[in-house]
Parts: C-alpha cells; sequence; structure tokens
C-alpha cells in the first residue's frame, strides 16, 4: 500500500513537470573562437515534431536569416556571424548572441533573444517571441484580445508613453539646459515620430505580465536622449481586455 502511494506521487510529480515544461532545449553555440563559444542559439524539442519544426524554422528565419531548418553548430553561425576584415575578407553580423527561457508550459513557450552585433558600429538590442505549444503559432495581440479591447490598450500605450516622454524631455532639460536648447527640435520631432503608433503587436508574454516594447526612438548617435518606453501589464490588468482565445492561454495552468 505505501510503495503503491509512492509510485503514484512520482507519477503525480511527472504529469506536473509535463505540464509546466512543455519543451526541451538543445543549444547550438558557435563564434570566432571554438573554445569560448559568444553565439548561443536554441533549438526546440518535444513530443510533437510539426510543432518543433514550425517554432524552429520561424526563429531561424527570424534571427538567423535562413529558411531551411539547420542544427549544426559549424553551419548555423556561418552567414551572420562578424568576421573581422583580414585579407580583404570580413562580413558584418553578429558579435554576440544569448537567449532566455520565460515561459514554457503547456500553453506558451516565450523567449527572448540579446544580440550584439557589428557593421558600422556596434549595436546591442533583444528580440522578443511567443508562441502557442500547442500548435507553433506564433502569439499575436489580435489573437489574445478582442478588438474593443484591443483598441482600448492601444489609448493607454499612446497616453502612458506620452507621460514618459514628457518626464524624459524635462530630464534632458535639467541635465544640460543650453544642449537642450540647441537640440531641442530634433529631440521633440524624435519623440513625437515615435509615439503616433502605439505599436500594439510587439508583445512579449512573461510569467505574470505582458510587456508592450518599443524600439529606439533616436539614431545611434544620439541615442542618450532615449526613454524606456516599453511598457507592463499585468495579467490581472489586461484581463478585462483579453478573448476567450487570451484568457484561456495567460490563466490555464
Amino acid at each position: 500500500m505505501y510503495k503503491g502511494r509512492i509510485i503514484s506521487f512520482f507519477i503525480f510529480l511527472l504529469l506536473q513537470f509535463a505540464a509546466s515544461a512543455q519543451f526541451k532545449v538543445r543549444t547550438l553555440k558557435g563564434g570566432s573562437d571554438p573554445n569560448n563559444p559568444n553565439l548561443i542559439f536554441p533549438v526546440f524539442i518535444s513530443n510533437n515534431k510539426a510543432v518543433d519544426k514550425k517554432i524552429n524554422e520561424y526563429l531561424q528565419e527570424e534571427i538567423l536569416f535562413s529558411t531551411i531548418t539547420e542544427t549544426s553548430e559549424k553551419k548555423i553561425f556561418d552567414e551572420i556571424k562578424f568576421i573581422e576584415n583580414n585579407d580583404s575578407i570580413g562580413q558584418s553580423g553578429y558579435t554576440n548572441m544569448s537567449y532566455t527561457i520565460e515561459v514554457n508550459n503547456a500553453n506558451i513557450l516565450s523567449i527572448f533573444l540579446e544580440i550584439e552585433s557589428m557593421g558600422a558600429y556596434p549595436t546591442y538590442y533583444k528580440q522578443y517571441f511567443g508562441f502557442n505549444s500547442k500548435n507553433g503559432d506564433p502569439l499575436t495581440a489580435k489573437a489574445l484580445f478582442t478588438e474593443e479591447g484591443l483598441t482600448e490598450v492601444k489609448k493607454i500605450l499612446l497616453e502612458e508613453r506620452g507621460k514618459r516622454i514628457k518626464e524624459r524631455v524635462n530630464e534632458i532639460k535639467a541635465d544640460d539646459e543650453k544642449q537642450f536648447i540647441e537640440d531641442s527640435t530634433f529631440i521633440i520631432e524624435n519623440f513625437a515620430e515615435c509615439n503616433m503608433e502605439p505599436g500594439e503587436e510587439n508583445i512579449f508574454i512573461s510569467k505574470e505580465a505582458i510587456t508592450f516594447y518599443k524600439g529606439d526612438c533616436f539614431p545611434h548617435v544620439a541615442r542618450s536622449y532615449d526613454a524606456d518606453l516599453d511598457i507592463v501589464f499585468s495579467n490581472k490588468r489586461v484581463e478585462k481586455y483579453l478573448s476567450d482565445f487570451g484568457k484561456r492561454i495567460l490563466f490555464t495552468k
């Protein structure tokens, strides 16, 4: 009897693990130094090969610009890695890459990649992805929200970013009023253009929230003027704006 309870308990744990960790991940590593790889990329594996294929192809096309799923560490980074100009051979590309898995359960696979690239100058940025674990489709704001709910979210995004922009402009002015006077038209016009559209399609799903992320408003040489315009909504805050699908996928454990 006691032994049967132990077996049942372990079966319960296995079922819980299967429900909370839908995908396993294989890490591909590469870069200019084989002994110290600086390009780290995920390949996702589950018991559904069709879903795996869809997700891995999507990520490789978006990040590595490859239309063929490649799982060889010897080849996967060839077209996108940075090669310093040496003997007339050079290539702009990625200098560093890593990934973080934010959510991995029976409903959602949510990850982001941190990327550094080198072209005319070094650039750092993040790329965000969310997938329906059951079919491998990318998760979109249009699917997660009702039409009316998304309209309200768009209004909130524009309003909250407008407030942050106003605060940031005041900070820039307080830091160096003389420089601000010289660049005021440039600063105000860039921020105004940056906040013309809400960018509601740019979503990232974390464990208890949805982030609507925003790219840089200023070119590289003026990046110091930028503001943090990522807006985070807790799941509880957005629940009233969600579609039935959105509620099911975010709140079903």
